[in-house]
């Protein structure tokens, strides 16, 4: 089912869905309703790589849970979890793991939250071999300053609701329950969804938001393309997690 979700996700994701269908277009040049195609998905792809666009797309989901200023508002809570994400392998000219800017403020948003209130932070996601992502993830941590004893690595998890499993168990094995949770604004709608099902009680702590308040641009661009393709891929795994979710209740039955 992973694997099916992986090949789907690439295939319906911006930039292979507009490839696929200007390949249906040319393939079907001679019929009208192909040619007419063309210009609305020419229109389309004008109008969804306009940043003004993007920002109205993303709004309503990094706008659903607040950023949270003061964490002892949420107490008492045991543990910060932080969802990994994009890690960076090493190249010719760094010749080190770095972090992905999603995920640099990911770790930056959970350092904040425990510097003011410190609690066990849970580094949720898997190695992708042969780069150990969570292991730099936690590396990070150590560095900026969190003791290495309060750093726990799950690595077991290859999406966000395996991690919410994984971390279940943690926190059972810990006799923990209230926790903080960590991750992109975009991806804490989906996020909260299957930790709220498997993992009571999650408390929302979004960091990297990307929504301006004003402007974003009236022609398309490379940050436009990069955030629409974050932003469909957001809303479809929200289809996708409510049936994974309903799923995952009526097994547990």
């Amino acid at each position: 089912m992973f694997l099916v979700k992986q090949i789907l996700k690439q295939l319906f994701l911006p930039p292979t869905f507009w490839i696929v269908l200007l390949v249906l277009v040319v393939i079907f040049w001679r019929w009208r309703w192909a040619r007419r195609a063309l210009l609305a998905l020419t229109l389309l792809i004008i109008v969804l790589h306009n940043g003004m666009v993007n920002n109205w797309l993303r709004y309503p989901l990094e706008s659903r849970h607040p950023i949270l200023l003061e964490p002892r508002g949420a107490e008492p809570y045991d543990a910060i979890v932080v969802l990994l994400g994009h890690v960076s392998s090493p190249t010719a000219l760094t010749p080190f793991p770095s972090l992905g800017e999603s995920m640099f403020r990911r770790l930056d948003e959970a350092w904040r939250l425990y510097r003011i209130h410190p609690r066990p932070i849970i580094v949720s996601g898997s190695q992708v071999p042969p780069l150990n992502e969570n292991r730099v993830a936690c590396d990070y941590l150590v560095l900026w300053g969190v003791p290495s004893d309060h750093v726990i690595s799950e690595a077991n998890s290859r999406d966000t609701f395996e991690g919410a499993l994984e971390v279940r168990k943690i926190l059972q094995a810990k006799g923990w329950r209230r926790y903080l949770l960590v991750t992109s604004a975009v991806h804490m709608p989906r996020s909260m969804l299957a930790f709220a099902a498997v993992a009571p009680e999650p408390v929302a702590a979004p960091g990297d938001f990307t929504v301006r308040l004003i402007g974003g641009g009236l022609f398309p661009s490379e940050d436009a393309a990069e955030k629409i393709t974050t932003a469909v891929y957001e809303y479809a795994g929200l289809v996708y997690y409510y049936w994974r979710v309903r799923e995952w209740k009526k097994d547990k039955g």
